[in-house]
């Protein structure tokens, strides 16, 4: 079997179990508190060094860990299979959890006959900040500042980018995308 790569939450884990980095208990009451975080720190994955900041506060320089963020979301509609969707900034895998691009936001997606109609919580994000690509099968949203959002959205009809619309207010971002009318030609069996 392989072996997995640990996780931030694995060295959580273990500090709450009251042995850290896998220690005997009686190293843990021997151990300075500064030297049992630089050891954290040290087994922290690179990943998620983005996750460790230093503040200069008026008391000495402040270590703030996260903050890490995973859910996920719930629709039903009558006639059709639930949708769960995630969100976060981080992500479960196979190889335990992962950060993501970014903090993945809240998005309802409406399938309307001739369009979707998409909305995407951004909370705290400046418009000029906001960053979309529209392509025929799916839209990114990307943000460019500190709080750092990003979603692929994939679409199920083929869409046209050149009629996309999209507005943003009160931290919603509010897409409007028509679909593509299916164009054929019918082909003789020879």
């Amino acid at each position: 079997m392989a072996k997995r790569r640990p996780s931030i939450f694995d060295a959580f884990e273990n500090l709450t179990k009251g042995f850290p980095f896998g220690r005997d208990i009686e190293d843990w009451f021997q151990e300075p508190f500064e030297e049992m975080i630089k050891r954290f720190e040290e087994s922290t994955p690179l990943e998620f060094k983005e996750f460790v900041k230093e503040e200069n506060t008026p008391a000495g320089v402040v270590r703030r860990y996260g903050p890490f963020v995973y859910g996920f979301s719930y629709t039903a509609e009558p006639g059709k299979e639930p949708v769960f969707q995630e969100f976060g900034n981080i992500k479960p895998s196979y190889r335990g959890i992962e950060p993501s691009l970014g903090r993945e936001p809240l998005v309802d997606i409406m399938d309307e006959k001739d369009k979707y109609k998409i909305f995407v919580e951004l909370p705290g994000v400046d418009k000029e900040k906001v960053k979309l690509d529209v392509a025929e099968d799916s839209v990114e949203v990307k943000t460019e500042d500190d709080k750092k959002f990003y979603k692929m959205i994939n679409f199920d009809s083929a869409v046209n980018p050149d009629t996309s619309k999209a507005s943003y207010k009160n931290g919603v971002l509010t897409l409007e995308l028509k679909k593509e009318k299916r164009t054929g030609k019918e082909i003789k069996i020879e």
